[in-house]
C-alpha cells in the first residue's frame, strides 16, 4: 500500500523559521546561560557581556568584556608573555605601581575557557 506525501511549496521557509525560533528561544539562551556559569569572575563585566542572537540564520553567542575594552578572547584563549611599551606617552603607570615605567613584561596568562565548554555541552530534550 503506497502512502502519498505532499510537500508544501513553502517547506524551506517553514523549516528555516522553525530553526531560527529554536536558536533564538532555546539554544542561544541555553548556551549563553552555561557560558555565564563557566565564566571566571573578577569584576562581572565579562559575564554581563555574554549574549546570543540570530543574524542571517546563524546563531551568534558572544562576549566582549567591557564597553571600554574587549578582552573576552584573551580570557578564553589565554596569552603568551609579551612586552608593553609606552607609545603615546613617555611612561606607563597603573594603580599600585611604585613608579612610572617605560615598558612592562606581561607573563603567560592561562586560558580560562567559558564559551567553548558552553557550546560543546551535550543538550537534549
Amino acid at each position: 500500500m503506497a502512502t502519498r506525501v505532499e510537500v508544501d511549496d513553502d517547506w524551506r521557509e517553514n523549516v528555516d523559521a522553525a530553526i531560527e525560533e529554536f536558536f533564538e528561544t532555546r539554544l542561544g539562551p541555553d548556551i549563553a546561560t552555561d557560558a555565564r556559569r563557566y565564566c571566571p569572575e573578577r569584576t562581572g563585566d565579562l559575564r554581563e557581556s555574554i549574549e546570543s542572537h540570530v543574524e542571517g540564520g546563524n546563531l551568534i553567542v558572544s562576549a566582549t568584556g567591557s564597553e571600554e575594552k574587549s578582552y573576552a578572547y584573551y580570557v578564553e584563549m589565554g596569552t603568551h608573555a609579551h612586552v608593553i611599551e609606552a607609545s603615546n606617552k613617555k611612561a606607563l603607570f597603573w594603580a599600585g605601581a611604585l613608579h612610572p615605567v617605560r615598558r612592562v613584561t606581561i607573563p603567560d596568562i592561562a586560558a580560562q575557557p567559558f564559551l567553548r565548554p558552553a557550546v560543546y555541552q551535550q543538550r537534549g530534550e
